[in-house]
């Protein structure tokens, strides 16, 4: 196994990370207003031996087919990672402004934010211009989901995840095979 740069070069991979957006979020509501109202339907049923009414059951089913209605308006944005030359060059695009200066910042965040996005997006190509569009008609948490990830394969380490529901599901699966 030779260690040369050339080999070296051959396994990279940048660090890729995605995030699921619900684009329907007047949905979000009419959960928890389903949510509220099957907590109540549970409370008035309580004393019966199924634990559960018809008129709770018919919410829970509710809820199911409002999740799968949620999902279908759910995009999954996959974010990756820019070279090292690449992050500075988008940085140097972005001088801050005399305000973000006083402030110590070292980039311009209201444009830096839409450029990284747009640099770092590779489930949807996008140009500046189409990111700025994007980010406009988003909330300002929507906006936040996405350029943390686009920071985060760029500026934060890359560790190897430890999946503690995958361990307790293997750790559960093995004591129901003995």
């Amino acid at each position: 196994m030779s260690n040369s740069i050339a080999d070296l070069r051959a396994k990279v991979r940048r660090p890729e990370k995605s995030v699921a957006l619900c684009l329907a979020g007047d949905l979000q509501a009419q959960f928890e207003d389903l949510e509220r109202e099957l907590a109540t339907a549970r409370d008035r049923s309580a004393g019966t031996l199924a634990g559960g009414s018809a008129e709770a059951t018919e919410i829970a089913q509710k809820i199911r087919a409002l999740e799968a209605e949620m999902q279908e308006h759910t995009e999954v944005f996959r974010f990756k990672g820019l070279t090292r030359r690449e992050y500075k060059d988008l940085v140097a695009e972005h001088p801050p402004s005399s305000e973000d200066e006083e402030k110590g910042n070292d980039v311009d965040w209201e444009t830096f934010g839409v450029g990284l996005i747009a640099a770092c997006c590779v489930s949807h190509p996008m140009t500046y211009a189409e990111a700025g569009e994007l980010v406009d008609i988003l909330t300002a948490a929507q906006y936040g989901s996405l350029f943390q990830a686009a920071q985060a394969v760029n500026v934060h380490g890359l560790d190897v995840p430890k999946s503690f529901s995958a361990y307790a599901v293997l750790q559960g699966s093995k004591r129901n095979s003995r």
